[in-house]
């Protein structure tokens, strides 16, 4: 791995040394590469030879006699070149991935690693925070004096292992995350998250939100997180983004979504409209044995229909 000089980073992966060993190789496969002297192709080494024939050629009007035999020889070492140099060349790609992919399979060991040292780091922090009694400055610390300035002076030496954790936590996120979740987690990291679990962020108080947000870690916050029995170290990138859902979509969901009123409307009756009698309108015979019945009178006039073009021609 590359060098850092958190202490907990270095321990963490310290703890997966296949990790570093494959590392280690990828390296010496890119010495070796970068070391490798440089040559000349099989085209470029007769492109050369045959420039120089016409040259001589030119200069003398002899052609060379050994041209086949140079050529042969030039031939076969720069393809014994060109190989070893794919050779290394395909060497350093397969040791830089076979070292990526082991350190992503291993990252959670790694990151397990870290959510125990946090785990002894808020412990630790935990029991002096009682100590302090309400002291919440360094002022009142030395003031105090006594136990409380030795709780205080703990908490002080916590606060940088908690903060060197924190770091060592994002470095390995970001080491095996793709770019597309490196620019999620920045967000996610913006609004407090990955820190705290089982927590909702809007009842986060607002100063220990700002620490979260902001990263500037103090006593105050560390005493809160080690009280709180909330603090923990993701082991993924999955196992992150599960926690950041929880702590920001609502407690309960309405499945069946708002109420829909699906009550009948009552509508005003209809006033009944009139039957149209025209003076052309008849009374249905119904019985032939009876006589016609009379026409009806009419109460309406049929509109004039629209001339066609039979009324014209």
């Amino acid at each position: 791995m590359r060098a850092n000089t958190n202490p907990e980073l270095t321990a963490a992966w310290a703890t997966v040394p296949d990790v570093a060993k494959a590392q280690e190789r990828h390296e010496e496969a890119a010495k070796l590469r970068r070391a490798f002297p440089r040559g000349k192709s099989p085209a470029e080494a007769l492109a050369a030879l045959q420039a120089e024939a016409v040259v001589t050629f030119t200069d003398t009007g002899k052609w060379p006699t050994d041209y086949a035999k140079r050529v042969a020889k030039a031939h076969a070492d720069a393809l014994a070149w060109e190989s070893e140099a794919l050779a290394l060349r395909n060497l350093e790609h397969a040791t830089k991935a076979a070292a990526e992919d082991l350190r992503d399979s291993l990252s959670p060991d790694v990151l397990e690693h870290l959510d125990g040292r946090l785990t002894e780091i808020l412990d630790a922090a935990k029991s002096a925070g009682e100590a302090l009694g309400g002291v919440a400055t360094a002022e009142q610390a030395i003031e105090a004096g006594g136990d409380v300035l030795d709780a205080w002076r703990r908490l002080t030496s916590l606060l940088k292992d908690y903060r060197n954790v924190r770091a060592a936590q994002w470095d390995v996120l970001n080491a095996v995350s793709l770019s597309d979740d490196q620019s999620r987690m920045r967000t996610w990291r913006a609004q407090g998250h990955g820190e705290v679990k089982d927590v909702r962020m809007a009842d986060v108080p607002p100063y220990i939100l700002d620490v979260l947000r902001s990263g500037a870690y103090d006593v105050e916050f560390l005493v809160w997180v080690a009280q709180g029995g909330a603090g923990y170290v993701p082991t993924s990138y999955d196992d992150l983004e599960i926690h950041v859902t929880a702590a920001t979509e609502p407690v309960a969901y309405d499945d069946h979504g708002p109420l829909v009123d699906l009550s009948p409307r009552v509508l005003p009756p209809r006033e009944p409209r009139p039957a149209k009698t025209y003076t052309h309108s008849s009374t249905p015979h119904l019985d032939a044995s009876q006589p016609t019945p009379a026409p009806p009178k009419a109460n309406a006039i049929h509109p004039d229909r629209e001339p066609s073009t039979a009324d014209y021609f």
